[in-house]
């Protein structure tokens, strides 16, 4: 009998052994998780911290690319060197890469507003036609209107501008689809700007120039590939005769002073993409006027 209990009494004290070594493993096991998470926590954070001080010297030298672009004083056309996407370049750890998207070729909306606040209808009809070019209802264009004249109304102020494109996705019929067809061709600038002729695409030229149709806009464009416009007057002289004064001189230009920089940077695991819209209208090296992420 006795023999019974002391084996009895083995077996359990086996047991609690083999539970206390299976506690030891698995706390230890936990800890070991808990370590490594945080060494992988460590390195996320220095990635990112690389990637982010690696976009902001990517943007810096952006601007300084632009303004040595401004010193020379010539025209902005497709074929600048800044206008060439930069394919990642391979770094220690990483890579980098960036692109910068002009925007005075672009239909810009701010446009529509006069520094008064007053509605300009030139403007208003081009957006019109812009918007039946690009296979959309015209009735788009009522609807910002009614949205600007909708503050003039209840507050009695100067309407205020569009801050970025996004901000219709407010008004009646801009779903996702319009907003997605509408990108590549308007652009919401913080100011009154010209059109750069050397960048601005038919549909947005056909938009002012109704009589001259998307084909033929196409046709006098489709000289920018051998020789870009140096000169408003020479834009205006490969437009029919009846059509050169439709539109107010002052709208067209061989200048750019608004841009996109498009800035990728990519560190271990860590992938950041921001967008930063750049302003040189006013001092050579371009003002940054907001940065964000976008990735």
């Amino acid at each position: 009998m006795m023999a019974h209990c002391k084996s009895r009494q083995a077996g359990v004290a086996i047991i609690a052994v083999l539970m206390v070594a299976a506690l030891v493993a698995s706390v230890g096991g936990l800890l070991m998780l808990r370590q490594q998470r945080a060494l992988q926590q460590l390195e996320i954070r220095k990635d990112t911290a690389e990637a982010r001080a690696a976009t902001w010297s990517v943007l810096q030298l952006v601007r300084l690319t632009l303004r040595d672009d401004a010193r020379q004083g010539l025209p902005d056309h497709l074929l600048k060197p800044w206008a060439i996407p930069i394919p990642e370049m391979k770094v220690e750890n990483g890579g980098l890469s960036g692109r910068l998207i002009e925007l005075n070729g672009r239909f810009n909306l701010n446009n529509l507003l006069s520094p008064d606040g007053k509605i300009d209808e030139l403007g208003l009809a081009a957006y019109r036609q812009l918007l039946l070019n690009l296979g959309l209802p015209a009735q788009l264009a009522d609807a910002l209107e009614a949205h600007w004249r909708q503050q003039q109304g209840k507050r009695a102020v100067v309407p205020q501008p569009l801050l970025e494109l996004n901000e219709l996705a407010q008004l009646s019929g801009y779903n996702a689809a319009v907003l997605q067809t509408l990108e590549p061709y308007v652009v919401a600038l913080p100011a009154r700007s010209s059109m750069n002729v050397n960048f601005v695409s038919a549909e947005v030229l056909a938009a002012y120039l109704p009589k001259l149709g998307v084909s033929r806009a196409e046709q006098v464009l489709a000289k920018r590939r051998n020789k870009y416009f140096a000169s408003t007057d020479e834009f205006l002289e490969q437009l029919p005769a009846e059509l050169r004064a439709e539109v107010p001189r002052e709208l067209w230009g061989v200048k750019s002073s608004f841009f996109w920089a498009d800035m990728g940077a990519r560190f271990g695991v860590v992938l950041l993409q921001h967008r930063a819209l750049l302003d040189r209208s006013k001092s050579e090296l371009p003002t940054v006027l907001w940065m964000r992420r976008v990735y």
